[in-house]
């Protein structure tokens, strides 16, 4: 727990938690029960339109300049931030709060994209991301190859890499010592091409007749749903795949406990919350050599990993765990070993020791 002491004096902001879709909305809704004053002011929400979502931004920017003229205890802005979108509208209030109101600011980078958002602006884009990197008092990245990108490339200071934070999990089941029947595999997260759930899906589809009755794939997430649902018709899929949706609460927990494997083939990743807690569940990972995915699954102890896009080595991990299911249990048992680094116990102690460096 952070103490009202130090937590009286941050004031943090990000996505609204309450109604996340993402994983920085998971990681502060994790977050908001370890201080013991929450001073938190959101920036976004996803609502489908556009306006909605700039109106809504406008409405909160307000209220974070009011915030800040109005109490003068608070010393530190945690901003939370990504890319795009996220980033241009946490650069505006970085500049209010550090420039204006002469508050510290954290910017907690969450992206699993950022080197490909930058290469690819224009020269005033580079110029204004790299001003507000340089803007902050304290960079927060979210693995050792993302902190270690920031210092190389953008020379700065005062990098610290603290863990994505996760709950511990609402009921552990480990998986049986003997498994028969197919083995259930589950992906969660954006219905997206990024995610590699196209990817995923094209080797179900080229290799029926081999996994035909061995293997079951629960998906949960949003965004492309239609092409995926598509696919899944088209494809004769049916069988083989049960999409379930935007999955959350108890239905999340039953999935995460269901499952055997979970499998997240990313083209682009920061540090993912749902392989995470998918490990505090005892489950072995199949993933890509993205981001900061190679510091947590340990090939052929808890997981595999393959290059993106590689779908003949992707295909080689699913037979993996159906021709020898006996290792989903030791596997799994490796995650839940891996992924206590990333509970509150080892958090929260971390990220208070920042706010005492700028405090």
């Amino acid at each position: 727990m952070i103490p009202k002491s130090i937590s009286e004096q941050v004031l943090l902001v990000g996505p609204d938690y309450k109604s996340h879709r993402g994983g920085i909305g998971a990681v502060i809704a994790v977050y908001k029960d370890q201080y013991e004053t929450f001073n938190f002011i959101g920036t976004h929400r996803p609502f489908k339109s556009n306006f909605l979502k700039s109106l809504y931004f406008l409405r909160q920017f307000a209220k974070i300049i009011f915030f800040l003229a109005r109490y003068k205890q608070i010393k530190v802005v945690h901003i939370h931030s990504s890319k795009q979108g996220s980033f241009y509208r946490k650069l505006l209030i970085a500049f209010i709060a550090k420039v204006i109101f002469q508050r510290k600011t954290i910017n907690h980078i969450h992206s699993g994209n950022f080197r490909r958002f930058y290469n690819n602006g224009h020269m005033m884009s580079k110029k204004l991301i790299t001003f507000f990197l340089e803007l902050n008092d304290v960079t927060i990245t979210v693995s050792d190859l993302w902190k270690n990108y920031f210092e190389t490339y953008f020379h700065l200071k005062n990098v610290y890499k603290i863990n994505n934070i996760i709950n511990n999990p609402v009921t552990h089941c480990p998986a049986a010592a003997t498994k028969t029947g197919p083995v259930y595999f589950l992906f969660l997260g954006l219905i997206h091409p990024d995610k590699g759930i196209f990817d995923l899906l094209q080797v179900l589809q080229d290799n029926k007749a081999i996994i035909s009755n061995k293997l079951k794939l629960f998906i949960g997430g949003n965004g492309q749903v239609d092409r995926l649902q598509e696919i899944v018709d088209g494809g004769g899929l049916q069988g083989l795949v049960e999409f379930k949706g935007w999955v959350t609460g108890h239905e999340k927990d039953n999935l995460l406990q269901f499952a055997d494997v979970f499998v997240l083939p990313s083209y682009y990743e920061g540090s993912p919350v749902s392989m995470l807690e998918a490990m505090s569940y005892g489950k072995p990972v199949i993933a890509t050599t993205v981001g900061g995915i190679p510091e947590i699954v340990e090939p052929g102890l808890n997981g595999w990993l393959h290059s993106p896009g590689d779908q003949e080595a992707l295909l080689k991990a699913l037979l993996y765990y159906i021709n020898a299911p006996e290792n989903i249990k030791k596997h799994g048992e490796r995650s839940a070993q891996i992924v206590k680094n990333y509970y509150p116990e080892t958090i929260v102690p971390q990220l208070r020791s920042v706010y005492c460096s700028l405090l």
